[in-house]
């Protein structure tokens, strides 16, 4: 069994030892065509990473946040993206952003490295900074990626990795609205798939 209770802070020094070590570790332009995100959208990327995510819906033309637990990955966006949208440290599990702040929150492989005791603080947070009748739009890995190796969690490098099937992302939604739940698989040429979900979840409006 995969030891889930590790240490935030050991997390986030293994994050912070990827961005400093590597600056932009996921380069290429980001696919956000699935969010159903349009201009003038107050977005919140959560785990912005290196800024990826939140150049894709800044070019869509959506006012954006990013907010990382990671400060070299912050530091990162800073130096991509400027004064184009503004970056925070803060851990998804507390956020400092009042209720409703955003019209929509992205988390772009973000939750599969939540300690599974902490995942409904996580979800509750983007619940609560979501206005009433908005959405969160979640990418994450699936069971049978060719990473697991056939296990539903697994730890590399210091770095928490979960493998979700729809089920766990219904479960972790009850009581709101699941848009859509996409499974994606990207064949390798190594005969192996990487295959992830790509889900849209609204928010009740009541």
């Amino acid at each position: 069994l995969i030891r889930t209770d590790m240490d935030p802070d050991t997390q986030k020094e293994a994050w912070d030892r990827l961005y400093s070590s590597q600056g932009r570790p996921w380069r290429g332009v980001a696919d956000i065509s699935w969010t159903g995100i349009g201009p003038g959208t107050r977005v919140l990327d959560l785990g912005c990473g290196n800024g990826k995510t939140s150049e894709a819906l800044l070019e869509r033309g959506c006012e954006v946040t990013g907010a990382d637990f990671s400060e070299a990955a912050v530091e990162s966006c800073i130096r991509l993206l400027g004064h184009r949208a503004e970056f925070v440290t803060a851990d998804c599990r507390d956020l400092p952003f009042p209720d409703g702040s955003f019209d929509a929150v992205v988390a772009v492989h973000v939750f599969e490295h939540v300690p599974a005791e902490d995942l409904g603080k996580a979800v509750s947070e983007a619940l609560r900074v979501t206005v009433p009748g908005g959405r969160i739009c979640i990418r994450c890995f699936a069971e049978g990626d060719m990473r697991s190796g056939g296990r539903k969690e697994d730890v590399r490098n210091g770095i928490l990795y979960r493998y979700f099937s729809e089920d766990d992302i219904r479960g972790m939604f009850r009581g709101e609205d699941v848009m859509s739940v996409e499974h994606v698989d990207e064949p390798t040429r190594f005969g192996t798939v990487r295959r992830r979900l790509e889900c849209v979840i609204g928010k009740a409006s009541f």
